[in-house]
């Protein structure tokens, strides 16, 4: 109903915000070809808006192609304007630098991630990649701290986890219990 009262509105046809809803309804529906014409209509319309820019961003990264992605994040992240879910741009985007394992992705990847953190401290997600960073560039009292929230906050993704406790037992230390 929204969607059909915004085709109608005085301003002459949909807006760029009517063709980032459609993208954000096609993504849902993991329709990836459907959700890219739309991003490229509110593209068009507003090549400066941060929503679109994020929004691609993930369209790239849930289909796989984290290279885009990484660079539609990027994008996001040099507007003034802040996108609407700065939250998940931020955690993708370290996530895609702790993937990529270059030394210097380790301090985008950190700040990406500790910018995720200050939006919203209550993510384990956030803590267990954070704990990854710390532990790849041997800092000991910050994984231990970064592991004790994600435990605390009840990590559910059992791959990043065991992937943690793998490193953790590599370097030798980040689990407070070792």
């Amino acid at each position: 109903r929204v969607l059909a009262h915004e085709l109608l509105c005085p301003q002459g046809g949909p807006s760029c915000e009517y063709y980032l809803v459609l993208a954000q309804t096609h993504i849902l529906k993991k329709d990836f070809a459907k959700a890219e014409e739309y991003l490229q209509q509110a593209a068009q319309m507003d090549y400066l808006n941060p929503n679109v820019w994020g929004l691609k961003g993930h369209l790239y990264f849930l289909s796989g192609n984290h290279s885009e992605a990484k660079a539609c994040y990027e994008r996001t992240i040099s507007f003034v304007m802040d996108a609407s879910e700065m939250h998940f741009i931020f955690l993708r985007l370290g996530l895609i630098y702790l993937e990529e394992k270059e030394l210097e992705e380790l301090t985008e990847a950190e700040d990406a991630l500790s910018e995720a953190n200050a939006l919203n401290n209550y993510n384990a997600e956030v803590w267990a990649y954070l704990a990854l960073v710390c532990l790849k560039v041997g800092r000991q009292l910050e994984a231990e701290q970064a592991y004790k929230y994600m435990i605390k906050l009840k990590l559910k993704d059992e791959a990043l986890l065991a992937e943690i406790h793998t490193l953790q037992e590599t370097v030798g230390f980040g689990n407070p219990s070792f």
